[in-house]
């Protein structure tokens, strides 16, 4: 019984977390540590709590009405809320598949000499194969693993020989100049992302089938989004000490790779690589997971990883065609950087909205009862919400 218990401590919380650092985050932790060095840390301070909040407010309520964020978004706010806010996520996730996916080949294509165009569909398929093919608890297994061995990025932070003094000073909050704002947007859009809520819900459902074990779903959320975090802090971490003095602003995943090598050397250059290839096979189960499971709950198909593809024809039929079209817009003469941005700006208009429904919903105590949110969690969720839309308005203006 107690072997049982153990097994649930982490799961959905914590690969949903390592999931976040993807390539399209890494890139944009990188550019913020090549251009402000350390002083983006206190950012990623910020958001630790903040993300922990909000992704536990997601997995409680999916967990309280046993119904996955799409469902319950239609249920309490009707279809036509529903079928927009899930438009909106596809859209952003296939962009975010197709950078990630990119990053990935482009770090292969570094690593082998060979041209990176070539590993694009491979990769589509190999995925498409372990989703379907593989058992849940092998695909939990293979997401975790996959999860820990992020501690590559600590390492390569580390072999960088930063100053740590300096890196305590960039957790005071500061603003070195005003293109600081768009780094700080990048970042906040980078770690907070509608995908992570919609893939989590869902996910604690197939992790936690007849019980809600509150506890041990608060405990693997905050271990999750504090991995994701101190991750992240090491990918800005080891740009800042190489990059920010060198003057080097990249712009791919494979730039910022082999912008390590000279400086801080072939093993440190290896491992942020390896990183690279492990987090994006993390995150595109996941950010492609969340789509497939919105859409299901929208249209009312059978959904679940833990079904055979002849039961949820149409879930594992979304997951194969957004890393496939993701594979193909990949391909697409379009700079890398230009999918992370507009990815942003859809998240970055997303997320505010749906935060704002998941605080509707846990506030019910019609539909909560007793697991309501506390008032520090509502204060929270408020400051994010007013700081989200705050960022937006700068996004629009940046558009214009």
């Amino acid at each position: 019984m107690r072997k049982k218990k153990e097994e649930h401590i982490v799961g959905p919380g914590l690969i949903t977390g390592g999931a976040d650092n993807d390539p399209a985050g890494i890139v944009t932790y990188t550019i913020a540590g090549s251009l402000f060095g350390y002083a983006p840390l206190w950012i990623l301070l910020l958001c630790t709590p903040i993300m922990a909040v909000v992704q536990e407010m997601a997995a409680r309520i999916a967990l309280v009405k046993r119904k996955g964020l799409a469902s319950l978004i239609k249920q309490y706010d009707g279809k036509t809320t529903a079928f927009l806010v899930i438009a909106i996520l596809a859209i952003a996730n296939l962009v975010t598949i197709s950078a990630d996916i990119a990053g990935i080949a482009s770090v292969i294509g570094l690593m082998t000499g060979i041209n990176w165009t070539i590993f694009t569909i491979p990769i589509a398929l190999l995925l498409s194969y372990l989703i379907i093919f593989k058992k849940y608890k092998t695909i939990r297994t293979f997401l975790l693993g996959l999860t820990f061995l992020l501690v590559f990025y600590i390492i390569s932070a580390i072999l960088t020989k930063p100053d740590w003094l300096s890196i305590l000073k960039g957790f005071i909050p500061s603003f070195p100049s005003l293109s600081f704002i768009p780094v700080a947007i990048g970042i906040i859009g980078t770690t907070i992302a509608p995908y992570m809520l919609f893939w989590q819900a869902s996910d604690e459902l197939e992790e936690h089938k007849t019980t809600f074990i509150a506890r041990e779903m608060k405990l693997d959320t905050i271990l999750g989004m504090l991995w994701s975090n101190v991750v992240a802090g090491f990918i800005i971490i080891a740009a800042a000490a190489t990059l920010f003095s060198s003057k080097i602003v990249v712009n791919t995943p494979a730039h910022a790779a082999l912008a390590l090598k000279p400086l801080a050397g072939n093993l440190a250059y290896l491992l942020f690589s390896l990183g690279i290839i492990f987090s994006g096979f993390l995150a595109l189960p996941v950010i492609a997971g969340s789509t497939a499971y919105a859409v299901s709950e929208l249209f009312g198909w059978h959904e679940g990883l833990d079904k055979k593809p002849k039961f949820a024809k149409g879930f594992y039929f979304i997951i194969i065609i957004s890393l496939l079209l993701g594979a193909l817009i990949a391909l697409v003469p379009i700079h890398p950087i230009k999918f992370i941005y507009y990815s942003q700006i859809l998240n970055g208009f997303l997320t505010p909205f749906v935060i704002a429904i998941l605080l509707k919903l846990s506030n019910s105590k019609k539909i909560m009862r007793k697991y309501r949110n506390t008032k520090i969690q509502t204060i929270i969720t408020l400051i994010l919400i007013a700081a989200l839309s705050v960022l937006d308005i700068f996004l629009i203006i940046s558009i214009f």
